[in-house]
């Protein structure tokens, strides 16, 4: 597989002198095209601060981080929009959609904003796609819950980003629901031959990875195969 993602002795420092705190002592690792990888790790491991420093959200102290043979440590932080723009996807936990909007516009916002020519027309497609071509009209409070987090996976999609970064996507989603974004998540890799990284303390999500890679005290504890996606197909 093609590694997207290429982190080398990354470290990440908070504060100074007394104060300085380390959240990222030293990590390397890949994030290959095609595959699911989760991070997995406790609360304060330094899980969320790395998959910011992946998506350009913050930068790094030291270490270097290629995002598609790029380099990003030390990158000009007025560079760092554009790059999100052209590569990323951002699915969040509290799926950050506009109350006032309908899904058909929350996601055509974001295709604005990427470029994407007939921005309202390809949202729609979008939705299609998460099996919520009945819902374009619909408002976010008229949504359950896993309905919300398809419509910010569409949002994700616009502009066909290579990387797809989630934190905590199902922590808030029922069973059921949580499978279906799971699946529409795994096929994301597995048929665009795109990257999906996932942080997550869910354990559902392990069925749908190909690796998981332990986060602890803000260094890679270790890395596990995991390859379950056929047990789920």
């Amino acid at each position: 597989m093609e590694a997207l993602v290429t982190v080398e002795n990354l470290v990440k420092t908070y504060g100074a002198g007394a104060n300085e705190v380390q959240a990222l002592c030293g990590v390397s690792m890949e994030v290959r095209a095609g595959e699911v990888l989760v991070m997995m790790g406790p609360s304060g491991s330094g899980k969320t601060t790395l998959i910011s420093i992946l998506g350009g959200i913050l930068t790094a102290t030291s270490g270097s981080v290629k995002i598609d043979g790029r380099e990003i440590v030390g990158l000009p932080e007025k560079h760092l929009p554009a790059l999100r723009k052209e590569l990323f996807g951002f699915i969040f936990q509290g799926f950050n959609l506009f109350p006032a909007l309908t899904a058909v516009e929350n996601v055509s916002i974001m295709c604005q904003l990427k470029g994407v020519r007939n921005p309202r027309q390809r949202a729609a497609e979008l939705l299609e796609s998460v099996g919520l071509q009945e819902k374009l009209k619909s408002y976010p409070a008229d949504l359950s819950g896993g309905q919300k987090q398809r419509v910010a996976i569409a949002r994700a999609l616009a502009g066909e980003p290579r990387i797809i970064l989630a934190d905590e996507p199902t922590a808030a989603l029922d069973s059921v629901s949580g499978r279906t974004v799971l699946e529409i998540m795994s096929g994301l890799a597995r048929e665009k031959n795109r990257a999906v990284v996932i942080v997550t303390h869910d354990p559902r999500v392990l069925d749908y990875c190909d690796r998981i890679v332990h986060i602890e005290d803000g260094r890679v504890g270790r890395e596990e195969v995991h390859n379950q996606r056929e047990k789920v197909a």
